[in-house]
């Protein structure tokens, strides 16, 4: 296969996150909470959390484009269980604030000289990513969106990787069949299963060293990614 196609995931390989972390959002809320004289307890926060997810699953596709108006909605049903009905706006403006700064993350170290070698290779680069519409924004503040010639987030291809509709999109965007592209990415079931799913190489960033389930292509650092490519 000559000058492939090659995808990112975005959260966990490129940036590491607070989902990445595996931090709880309950942790969020109850941060934030306590800033407003308010002491959250942890079991029902999250009890809270879990029922707003399962009652507003899928809604967030129906938000494309408007995204911050889905989690006031969402924000304002997690009150509504909690039993919150003071300063309501601020702290729902606080929460928000909050997961969007520490969603933004913080790059990992060898991203921007791999990214600067594979197109100094000539070849072409794109993210996949379990995201909203704003995801392009935030690779701009990272100073990594004009390395990407197309950028597809969950949300407008109505559903999560693995669904094989994110990457279907991506490919499609990018006039690529599934046999010409790579895809990179640091979950086993997102990303491995997903692209395999649909005929993409993929590549598995295994940082942490696991015992992958099946035998696989893997890697512990991106900066192994020019070389597997040749």
């Amino acid at each position: 296969m000559a000058r492939p196609f090659v995808f990112f995931d975005f959260g966990g390989t490129l940036v590491r996150t607070w989902v990445s972390d595996g931090v709880h959002p309950a942790d969020f809320w109850q941060r934030t909470a306590r800033g407003y004289g308010v002491e959250l307890d942890p079991a029902t926060l999250r009890q809270a959390l879990e029922e707003t997810d399962r009652e507003l699953a899928g809604r967030l596709y129906e938000y494309l484009g408007r995204t911050g108006e889905f989690w006031k909605v969402y924000d304002g049903r997690v009150m509504d269980r909690l039993g919150i009905h003071d300063r309501r706006e601020e702290l729902s403006t606080e929460v928000d604030r909050s997961f969007y700064e520490l969603s933004r993350g913080e790059l990992y170290p060898e991203v921007r000289g791999v990214l600067e070698e594979l197109r100094a290779r000539d070849l072409t680069l794109g993210v996949i990513s379990n995201h909203n519409d704003a995801l392009p924004e935030i690779l701009e503040y990272h100073r990594i969106r004009d390395y990407f010639a197309t950028v597809t987030y969950s949300q407008e291809a109505g559903g999560e990787k693995p669904d094989r509709r994110v990457f279907e999109l991506a490919l499609r965007r990018a006039a690529c069949a599934p046999g010409d592209s790579v895809y990179v990415g640091d979950s086993w079931n997102a990303d491995v299963r997903g692209a395999t799913n649909v005929g993409m190489r993929a590549i598995w960033l295994n940082r942490r060293g696991a015992a992958p389930p099946e035998p696989c292509e893997q890697i512990r650092d991106l900066r192994r990614i020019p070389d597997l490519l040749g």
